[in-house]
């Protein structure tokens, strides 16, 4: 999405970066606790920093932004991925979140609002 100069949008778009920081850190220990099984023979201080990062804050909007889509979540954090981590952290980074977008959905952690997104 390219940054415009319409101060309503910097300002939606500051409030969101804002309040997804601030979400992320304040749910660290829950994300933390959620990742660290689905690391078969990984440690979750092994992978690489960024990973572990995009995968909290994909955490955090899949379960505490409503209106955003969870194919948008995922894709958004593959596509971080490819541009600010390893050359394999896109694989990485989209396997672990499937694996743990479906979990949530089904334990009834994600709950998603609007169109396209019945049954979430």
């Amino acid at each position: 999405m390219p940054i415009t100069t319409d101060s309503t949008d910097l300002i939606e778009k500051m409030q969101f970066g804002n309040d997804l920081m601030a979400r992320t850190l304040e749910n660290a220990q829950q994300f933390k606790d959620l990742i660290a099984p689905q690391l078969k023979n990984w440690e979750l201080d092994r992978i690489a920093l960024i990973d572990n990062i995009l995968l909290r804050m994909a955490l955090c909007e899949l379960m505490f932004f409503p209106n955003i889509p969870l194919k948008v979540t995922i894709n958004e954090y593959v596509d971080i991925a490819k541009l600010y981590s390893t050359p394999k952290s896109k694989e990485f980074i989209n396997g672990i979140l499937d694996k743990m977008m479906k979990k949530l959905v089904n334990e009834g952690h994600i709950k998603k609002l609007g169109r396209g997104m019945a049954g979430f």
